[in-house]
Formats: structure tokens, sequence, C-alpha cells
């Protein structure tokens, strides 16, 4: 995991303490989804490499169907919103990462 992914994650899962303007979580929000996407791509690579139905597979595959699951939901407009949605894209960044054996 680089450094900036890293202090991206931090800063999101403590954006309910902060409380950041409003902006700041539409920031996070488009750092955490384009991670997201670079992510989905490399962990479907993994995974079409990857024995159906092993374990390994399955972590990749759930992965992503997260992944891509929190990427249909919009960022809510209230600081509390923001911060369960920036804090939940985290998340999939993290599951990502350790489904393709990157963090």
């Amino acid at each position: 995991m680089d450094t900036n992914t890293a202090a991206l994650i931090v800063e999101a899962f403590d954006a309910g303490d902060a409380m950041p303007p409003h902006e700041r979580f539409v920031e996070l929000d488009k750092l955490l989804r384009a991670e997201i996407d670079r992510l989905v791509t490399y962990v479907q690579r993994l995974a079409d490499n990857t024995a159906h139905r092993t374990r390994e597979w399955y972590a990749m595959t759930n992965a992503i169907d997260k992944a891509t699951d929190a990427l249909q939901f919009q960022l809510g407009t209230g600081p509390l919103a923001g911060s369960l949605h920036v804090a939940e894209l985290a998340r999939r960044v993290i599951e990502l990462q350790e489904a393709g054996g990157t963090a």
C-alpha cells in the first residue's frame, strides 16, 4: 500500500471524529473511488488467472462485488452521512488490497 493510499484511508476513518467540510468529503469520495476502480481492475485480472472456486478466487470476487456495490451509493450531504460513506469506501479499498495481495 502506498503512503498516499494509507493516508487517504486513515483520513476517511477519522472523518467521523474530525467532521471536515463537505468539500473534503467530496474530494475523499473522488480519490477513494479512483483507487477502487484501479484495484478492481487489478484484482479482476488476478481472479481471472486464479483457479475457480478456490478460497483465493472467492476472496477476490467477493471483494470486487462489495466494492462495485459500494460505488453505487452517492455521497450524502450531511457530515455524518459523508463520514460513513467515505469510511465504507475505505473498507472496500482495504478488502481489495488484501484480496489482491497488495496490503
